[in-house]
């Protein structure tokens, strides 16, 4: 796997971020953490995530994919992961609500 520079940053990182959206609707946990755990041993070390996954919006699974990918986390090195999370404050609806319990709780899924 090829590695470079984010950005500006001191940060390298693989040159596939791997998306996590339909983790927790289209794909379970099981599923999940199989997909994760292929694309690890391949090299990748760029996840990507959102506070507004999984995909398509519904109101029972808001959250869950942050979740999901913060118990996998859990079974790797933390120096050996780099998160690209996307968290928006001015959210409107669920979101918005989801957002602010997350900010008011102090802490996210990620450990």
């Amino acid at each position: 796997m090829q590695r470079n520079r984010l950005g500006r940053s001191g940060i390298v990182v693989s040159d596939i971020c791997m998306g996590t959206m339909t983790f927790g609707s289209s794909a379970d946990e099981k599923t999940a953490f199989e997909i994760l755990d292929r694309s690890f041993d391949a090299g990748i070390d760029f996840y990507d995530t959102a506070e507004n996954y999984p995909v398509p919006p519904d109101p029972k699974y808001a959250g869950l994919t942050e979740e999901i990918v913060g118990r996998w986390m859990q079974t790797k090195p933390r120096d050996a992961l780099v998160l690209k999370p996307l968290y928006n404050l001015g959210s409107a609806g669920l979101w918005g609500f989801w957002a602010r319990r997350r900010t008011a709780g102090g802490v996210g899924p990620h450990q």
